[in-house]
């Protein structure tokens, strides 16, 4: 069988796998292990790359850049296509996103996407949970890349046989670097195991071109990525433990046996499937931009992906990869990369950026001092003694806001403020709505001097403790997505160094929890019992520590259009006042605990507590409602000794 015919007889593999990849992105509730697509494209990679090297290097020895330059014809033109015009996009429809994309478009340019995400992401589950990030998948294509570059160069120098045993020792110490660790899944030297599975392919094919897989055994392999499509998350620890090993292993074995294949069939080399894998690249590069950045239905979304692969694949790719247009496609195609990084430089340069965190501080500071100047009674942030406080509702909406606001619930006279000695230790607990009130926290404790010990954390559950982490998930029913366990506990201990413990678990009625070793599922308020056992610990640990304790009641999401599911799924508004009963209930059992009942204060001015997404305040920006929260409701209540 000569190289072409074992090409072709691989296209429904790829049509099979893109298919998963695709599905996955647009209802991973549907098919949480559709990113098992991206592991059998690494091996049809590994096992393709290593048999077109293997044979130019001994027929021909043909130089590593005419290798590159083929491999720079296949790739850059529709990849540098979608990132320039995917930040064109952006920067038509949302400003506040360009820098952002930008900066993610510049390192898939450079391809180094994937080690980009490990510094700068919580791991790959977090594209379902975050701002869009349309060049979020492009770190697989890094990882393509930067394999392309070292492997068929150990193979011209080492030999194959040689390189195979240099890059099983490479596995070995990605295996022993990010054995069980969430980054294992962006890195190469982990991720080249799948890669590796495709080379061992090759080899045994060269040296038995005649080998068959048997029916029975590829069954057997389909069977396991199968059961993997529909069943393993790419959050399960066992990815990292050993399962990526395996999938690899079984798409070595389902390629091997669709070698064998010259004959059209429902696996491969139908026409569907095969249109399917000869567009795979494309279909892969165009679909999650438009999923992210098209506010429709996925179906729509993913009709566009393949009207536009089909585009390119006619227009941009085969005829620069076939044709004579680019004689020298190393050169070009490398300035052509290099023009669009330096343009997007000029644009991360130009674009708006969020407030820097010393902004952020500056502007609370000057929010506290206006507070402390413009107060007209001695219930001020910075006091030399601590006395009785006395001040009316009409002394205390005497703030720096411009705008009325209702504070009814606020008043000094009917909830009691805190007081705390200089310098305190300050700890953030809660969730996303923890996170993003962070800066602004932050920005406080410098004006009145002291540190933040601890903050929030993304989908950290009020279930979650330090015992059991380990054995939740957490589902969002809004985004039909599954998350977690944590590697490590989200909620630390109260330590005797705290002083002070804010806690923000305004999102706990989004979480549907999930016991993976019961499988016992739990929805708000069925939580109720758990959340009472973790809040149970955390006010005996800041008792016995001597901190105060501030919970904080949840607001209704804003009342928009675009918030109209948060309310259609769920009883929100009555799940609402069952949170805030129940912790005004709990706030009642201890001198040491505080609620600071500031929900209807936040629905009641949208303007001036804006909520961009509906639900978290905008947490690097300088006139959000993150600097007012704190300003308005967190500074007139919690009262320093400075004496």
């Amino acid at each position: 069988m000569n190289p072409v015919s074992r090409i072709f007889a691989l296209d429904g593999v790829r049509g099979l796998a893109v298919l998963a990849v695709v599905i996955y992105h647009a209802w991973p509730s549907a098919l949480p292990g559709g990113w098992i697509g991206v592991s059998v494209f690494f091996t049809l990679s590994g096992f393709l790359i290593t048999q077109i090297v293997v044979r130019d290097h001994e027929m021909t020895r043909v130089s590593m850049a005419i290798f590159w330059g083929r491999r720079a014809r296949r790739l850059l033109p529709a990849a540098i296509a979608t990132i320039v015009i995917t930040v064109a996009t952006v920067a038509a429809i949302d400003l506040d996103l360009l820098r952002d994309v930008s900066e993610e478009g510049l390192a898939a340019i450079f391809y180094v996407h994937n080690w980009w995400a490990i510094s700068e992401t919580g791991g790959y589950w977090e594209i379902f949970n975050s701002d869009p990030r349309p060049f979020a998948h492009l770190w697989s294509l890094s990882i393509e890349e930067q394999v392309y570059l070292f492997w068929p160069l150990l193979i011209v120098l080492l030999g194959l046989r040689k390189a195979l045993i240099v890059g099983g020792v490479v596995i070995a110490i990605g295996l022993l670097i990010w054995w069980g660790n969430a980054d294992a899944y962006f890195a190469t030297p982990f991720r080249f195991a799948e890669v590796f599975t495709g080379a061992v392919l090759a080899y045994v094919v060269k040296k038995n071109p005649q080998i068959k897989i048997s029916g029975f055994l590829a069954a057997v392999a389909a069977g396991g990525l199968i059961w993997g499509v529909f069943v393993l998350k790419e959050s399960d620890p066992f990815v990292t433990q050993g399962a990526l090993l395996l999938i690899g292993t079984a798409a070595m074995i389902v390629t091997g046996y669709a070698l064998r294949e010259t004959k059209p069939n429902l696996f491969v080399g139908s026409k569907p499937l095969a249109w399917l894998g000869q567009r795979s690249y494309a279909i892969y590069l165009f679909h999650w931009p438009f999923l992210e950045l098209l506010d429709t239905s996925p179906f729509l979304a993913i009709g566009l992906t393949l009207l536009t692969a089909e585009i390119s694949h006619h227009i941009l790719e085969w005829p620069i990869r076939t044709g004579k247009r680019i004689k020298r496609p190393l050169p070009t195609l490398g300035l052509v990369s290099l023009t669009s990084a330096l343009a997007l430089v000029v644009v991360i340069a130009a674009a708006p950026r969020p407030a820097s965190q010393q902004e952020i501080s500056d502007a609370v500071a000057a929010a506290f001092v206006e507070t402390t100047t413009t107060t007209t009674t001695t219930t001020t942030l910075l006091v030399e003694e601590l006395p009785p406080v006395s001040t009316t509702q009409e002394e205390h909406s005497t703030t720096s806001s411009s705008v009325a606001l209702d504070t009814s619930e606020n008043d000094p006279e009917t909830q009691e403020n805190v007081y705390l000695s200089a310098n305190p230790k300050v700890a953030i607990m809660g969730d996303s709505i923890a996170q993003n009130l962070g800066p602004a926290l932050d920005g406080w404790v410098d004006a009145v001097g002291g540190e933040i010990g601890t903050y929030g954390f993304a989908l950290c559950s009020p279930v979650f403790t330090e015992e059991n982490y380990e054995f939740f998930t957490i589902t969002l029913w809004d985004q039909e997505s599954a998350f977690g366990p944590f590697e490590q506990p989200c909620r630390r201990s109260i330590t005797s160094e705290y002083d002070l413990v804010f806690v923000f678990d305004h999102a706990a009625i989004f979480f549907e929890h999930e016991n993976i070793q019961t499988e016992e599922k739990y929805i708000f308020p069925d939580t109720l019992e758990l959340i009472s056992e973790s809040y149970t610990q955390l006010i005996q640990q800041t008792k016995t520590a001597g901190a105060s304790l501030i919970f904080f009641t949840a607001p209704q999401a804003e009342d928009r259009p675009d918030c109209l599911i948060l309310g259609e799924k769920r009883p929100y508004r009555e799940n609402l006042e069952i949170y805030n009963t129940f912790i005004k209930e709990i706030a009642k059992t201890e001198n040491h605990v505080f609620v600071f009942d500031t929900a209807a204060t936040v629905e009641n001015n949208p303007d001036r507590y804006p909520r961009p997404d509906c639900i978290h305040f905008e947490a690097f920006d300088v006139d959000g409602g993150a600097i007012n929260f704190v300003a308005d409701l967190i500074f007139p209540r919690v009262l320093l000794d400075i004496s």
